[in-house]
């Protein structure tokens, strides 16, 4: 097994009408990633239906935040190779053919997978994932990105 990382998402605004990445992962140049698993929640007080995608990018986005800073499982572990961003309103550079799953998400509820080993999504070096949507109106959101770096 390689390295596990945790990726803590704590209040994140997200701005309404704009089409762009809620977060983002991408692999450096020396080690693949598999994403293990994810979960966001919503502070919406009234139901709005979110279509959400999760999809490959040849690179990252921008207009976000910067890099965010993760934690590792076994603390005595090097740091993490992965770069994760967040709230991207120019979204990563799609790859053709390149969706990986797609939601409806109601918000008053939670959205996210937790991968069987089987389905877990392979990100190669230099290639990454991200969960994208378009939004009526903005909102808060919390929650958590696992991978494990190869």
């Amino acid at each position: 097994m390689g390295k596990i990382v945790y990726q803590q998402l704590l209040g994140l605004s997200v701005t309404a009408d704009a089409t762009q990445d809620v977060w983002s992962l991408m692999a450096g140049a020396s080690s693949p990633l598999l994403l293990w698993g994810f979960e966001l929640t919503s502070d919406a007080v009234a139901s709005l239906i979110i279509e959400c995608d999760l999809h490959r990018i040849t690179a990252a986005g921008s207009g976000g935040a910067a890099s965010t800073t993760e934690s590792l499982r076994d603390t005595r572990q090097s740091a993490p190779t992965g770069n994760m961003r967040t709230l991207d309103t120019t979204p990563g550079a799609a790859t053709a053919g390149g969706g990986l799953h797609a939601w409806e998400w109601e918000q008053l509820g939670p959205v996210g997978i937790v991968y069987v080993p089987e389905m877990r999504p392979r990100i190669e070096v230099n290639t990454g994932v991200a969960f994208g949507w378009l939004t009526p109106s903005a909102s808060v959101v919390s929650g958590w990105v696992c991978w494990e770096e190869l």
